[in-house]
């Protein structure tokens, strides 16, 4: 383990306390950076032989989107506490920060790998832009919300044409994300899949669907394309022309993040769902 912590966190008092404690806890023994995930000004940037060996994230899910894309995607495991309401991705509790912690130090952490995707937009047969979503990449309309349509294309061959305000299309991980509010599916984070759902389809029968990561996933946007933009994990965003390609694929990239060692994935569902086991008081 190098000698190198990065702590990104929101300027917000409970996470400036805790960062200020995580600091004081490995002090003397590692070289810390810090980082403000939603400040205005510039970031500042670490020394050039800065090599953190793990990342802590102090805020919600959003700061740790923030810290991934910014630092989590060469591999280095992401410590993710929750400050907000979901906590999906940063699954670690305030009063649990320091337990996780030196379970990270005595390297004894468990740390799960989960599936990154990447994009590329390709105009007139030309790749123009690439890059990568941790949760979603959403096509739709910027200005007004008017149908478009969208072609998706499986293995060479145009399968579903969409009539739709938008369409999201989802890592396992981002599932719970915009996917879940657009009544698509929820599939667990370790799969390798893409999950693509249609946004307020203009026909009932248009579905959210589950593919396989080896299979060649294209959507191609329709004619008349005004206006039409793809933002990615809701932090960038990208204008769109008619007959545009997106081609999805599985990213050499990693985020590994350590996971809650007093909670299984499917108890963080079922309390962020709000549903009940059978044994819970249903008062």
């Amino acid at each position: 383990m190098s000698d190198d912590v990065v702590i990104v966190h929101k300027s917000e008092s409970q996470a400036t306390s805790l960062a200020d404690q995580t600091e004081k806890r490995l002090k003397g023994d590692f070289r810390v950076y810090r980082e403000i995930s939603n400040a205005r000004s510039r970031r500042t940037l670490p020394p050039q032989d800065f090599n953190p060996s793990f990342i802590v994230s102090l805020g919600g899910d959003g700061t740790l989107l923030y810290t991934a894309r910014t630092w989590g995607l060469s591999g280095i495991p992401i410590l993710g506490v929750n400050l907000g309401r979901l906590g999906f991705l940063a699954e670690i509790e305030p009063e649990q920060l320091f337990e996780v912690l030196d379970s990270v130090l005595t390297k004894k952490a468990n740390i799960e790998e989960r599936t990154v995707l990447d994009f590329s937009i390709y105009r007139n047969d030309n790749p123009i832009y690439k890059s990568t979503f941790i949760n979603d990449a959403v096509i739709n309309k910027g200005a007004l919300a008017r149908i478009m349509s969208l072609k998706l294309s499986v293995q060479g061959a145009e399968h579903w044409t969409y009539r739709a305000d938008g369409l999201i299309l989802s890592t396992p991980t981002g599932s719970t994300a915009y996917n879940l509010s657009a009544g698509g599916p929820v599939v667990y984070p370790g799969l390798e899949a893409v999950v693509v759902t249609p946004i307020c389809p203009f026909t009932l029968a248009a579905r959210s669907v589950i593919l396989p990561l080896h299979f060649n996933v294209e959507v191609i946007i329709g004619e008349k394309a005004n206006d039409v933009l793809l933002t990615t994990d809701g932090q960038h965003c990208l204008p769109l022309r008619d007959d545009d390609r997106i081609k999805i694929f599985r990213s050499d990239s990693a985020l590994r993040l350590v996971t809650n060692p007093r909670r299984h994935y499917l108890d963080t569902l079922r309390v962020k769902l709000g549903l009940f086991h059978e044994k819970d008081d249903l008062k």
